[in-house]
């Protein structure tokens, strides 16, 4: 390894701490990279100098690859994203498309063609192991590491179909996720959008309700298509944004179902063992809500679940200007999601609010800001609570009739506004964070 300029995989190897197991190999020719291999919590990495990169989930799918400048994504329902940065004037500008099935084949074979031939040069004694330093590292047994690699091999075109079944018969059209979940395990008590209406003006699908016995069998399956990558989570999100809203049996039903399927932890937030074969725990459970209007849950629900881990809701708020919302759908009143607001946090639970830049187009922006920091401000949020400000554009299937959607000038300054603010809530702890679901994929 030169000292002049370590490579990526080299300096894993010697200060990568959260890979609590690792090892680098170094091609005894002296030709090719430095190879670092590395478990971390739930996952796999490989690292070839600096690039390519591969991550995998412990079942030996993978999850992230870094090649030829490329960030890909392989996602759960085992389509894959390609992310590239590109500059755009003075910005650099995040760019997604999802590759075609020859395109996603490709990529599948070339990723366990790696895994064939490191596995064939550990067999050919073609590589010099090199342990991590410092007596608390720990090193990858040589059969644990060859195990692993044939792991990742046997994902050929017959497995990934397999998974694809698997999935498609585990979840309908997935929910919008909020910001503060994005790795957490998704379990849909209901599927769909109740009323025909969804947050943010996004994409509607068919409404459908779980009993707690048929989402009982549907965690089941969740568990099941996931395998050991829910080691890699503490938290679930619990679908869909009706949730709040059905009968407090069922509520406690489908939390109760949780706890059966995956254990929750002895107690939140408990260290995690290093252990890569440990079993799963949950501490959190996340939901959404964008309709604060009666029937809702109330303080004794509310205290219910958040004693069988309900920890934080999400608060869908387009906009504080009640004819913004009705463009959305949404006819709840201010007082509505006030009240709601102090039944949680007298039950202890977290809270994050979600609204919308851009909302309203530039016919309203002006009142949509006003009202929207007014009603936020209004809001009995507490430290550590959060508010989150979206992309309308990001969210919304298409543009609503009769507004003309903000250009990135105006949208921009509707960003910096609604910042300055709500910039007093930092006096009580709360947080104000822009966020862009397109960065979620980096």
């Amino acid at each position: 390894m030169s000292q002049h300029h370590q490579t990526e995989a080299a300096c894993l190897l010697q200060s990568g701490a959260i890979y609590h197991h690792r090892i680098g190999l170094q091609p005894g020719d002296g030709e090719g990279d430095f190879v670092f291999a590395g478990f971390k919590q739930g996952a796999f990495s490989l690292y070839f100098g600096d690039a390519p990169i591969f991550h995998f989930d412990l079942e030996g799918r993978w999850q992230r690859a870094y090649v030829r400048d490329r960030h890909y994504l392989k996602r759960l329902d085992a389509s894959i994203h390609e992310i590239n940065r590109v500059r755009e004037g003075a910005n650099l500008v995040l760019k997604r498309r999802v590759l075609d099935d020859a395109e996603a084949q490709g990529l599948d074979s070339e990723i366990r063609e790696v895994a064939e031939i490191l596995r064939a040069g550990l067999d050919a004694q073609a590589f010099r192991v090199e342990n991590p330093p410092g007596e608390k590292a720990k090193v990858i047994d040589d059969a644990a590491l060859r195990e692993f690699l044939d792991r990742i091999a046997a994902w050929d075109a017959s497995a990934w179909s397999a998974h694809r079944k698997l999935y498609h018969d585990s979840y309908g059209p997935l929910p919008f996720t909020p910001p503060d979940c994005q790795n957490a395990v998704i379990l849909q008590a209901t599927r769909g959008d109740a009323g025909g209406r969804s947050f943010g003006g996004g994409p509607i699908h068919d409404h459908g309700v779980r009993t707690p016995e048929e989402f009982e069998r549907h965690v089941r399956d969740v568990a099941s298509l996931l395998g050991r990558r829910l080691l890699q989570t503490r938290a679930v999100f619990l679908a869909g944004a009706d949730v709040l809203r059905r009968p407090a049996d069922d509520v406690l039903g489908y939390l109760d179902a949780i706890g059966r399927v995956l254990p929750l932890s002895a107690n939140a937030r408990t260290t995690r063992s290093d252990d890569p074969e440990s079993s799963p725990m949950i501490d959190d459970v996340h939901v959404f809500l964008d309709d604060f209007s009666r029937p809702i849950a109330g303080v004794d629900l509310l205290a219910g679940a958040h004693k069988r881990r309900l920890s934080h809701i999400a608060l869908g708020v387009e906009s504080g200007d009640p004819d913004v919302r009705r463009l959305y759908g949404k006819d709840w009143l201010d007082e509505d999601l006030q009240n709601f607001v102090s039944r949680a946090k007298e039950s202890d639970v977290e809270l994050s609010v979600l609204t919308l830049v851009g909302g309203g187009g530039n016919e309203r922006a002006a009142d949509h800001i006003a009202r929207t920091a007014r009603l936020i401000k209004s809001l009995a949020l507490t430290r550590g609570d959060l508010v989150f400000l979206l992309d309308e554009r990001e969210i919304a299937d298409s543009s609503n009739p009769g507004l003309t959607p903000l250009d990135q000038s105006a949208w921009a300054e509707q960003l910096d506004l609604l910042r300055q603010s709500l910039s007093s809530l930092r006096e009580r702890g709360v947080k104000v964070l822009p966020y862009s679901m397109a960065k979620q994929w980096a």
